[in-house]
Formats: C-alpha cells, sequence, structure tokens
C-alpha cells in the first residue's frame, strides 16, 4: 500500500488472507501518518509536508552489548549500565531518568537564550 502524497509504502504479509493483510496494511499506514502528523503539529493529512518527513525508526536508542560482556548504552544521552539483564527485563528507569534531566535541561537553555534575546 503506498500513500501517493507522502509517499509512504507500506507491505504487510503476515496473514494467509490478502484482504487482512491489505487491512492489517492501511492500519499501519494510518498509524504513520498520525505520528507523522504530530510530529509536524497538523490538524489535517493533507497538510503534511512530504519533504519535512523523517524517518520514525532509523535511530536507535540503545546499544546492547551482551557477549564477552554486558553492557547496555542509551545513546541518547550516553547513560551506561552493566547490568544488561535487568535492562532487558524492563528496568530502564535509569535512562527515563536521564532522558527527562537531558530535556529538562535542553528547555532550561533555550528559555536561557530567549531571555538573553531580549
Amino acid at each position: 500500500m503506498v500513500h501517493i502524497t507522502t509517499g509512504i509504502s507500506v507491505f504487510c504479509n503476515q496473514e494467509r488472507s490478502q484482504m487482512q493483510n491489505k487491512e492489517k496494511a492501511l492500519a499501519i499506514l494510518k498509524s504513520k501518518l498520525f505520528a507523522i502528523a504530530l510530529a509536524q503539529n497538523v490538524q489535517q493529512v493533507d497538510e503534511i509536508q512530504p519533504r519535512l518527513i523523517k524517518s520514525l525508526s532509523n535511530k536507535l536508542i540503545r546499544e546492547y552489548i551482551l557477549h564477552p560482556y554486558t553492557k547496555v548504552k542509551d545513546l541518547r544521552t550516553n547513560v551506561e549500565t552493566t547490568v544488561a539483564t535487568e535492562v532487558l527485563d524492563g528496568k530502564i528507569d535509569l535512562f527515563i531518568k536521564a532522558y527527562l534531566q537531558q530535556q529538562n535541561h535542553t528547555t532550561l537553555v533555550n528559555k536561557e537564550v530567549l531571555d538573553n534575546f531580549k
């Protein structure tokens, strides 16, 4: 399935039925268009600007090394931990806190820049 105006294409072959695959592909396409609309702060799909679309999944968030030693590194914040088994079990509070602190710091810096600009 291809959305002509944005050029986004989706292929699905999980089901045996062609109609079910088509329905699933349409649902995935709708979710991608919705995510892009949110990222571009637009209300209608027609307002999406195709040249501003960035890939939704080409940037890695974490790097897992499990052999010969264990390490998990968050590539957004450069936070590392050696307890990979806990991270794989879902205990990612360390990474969430670091990301939120980084976002808070970024907004504070931007506010300072705006205050100094006046």
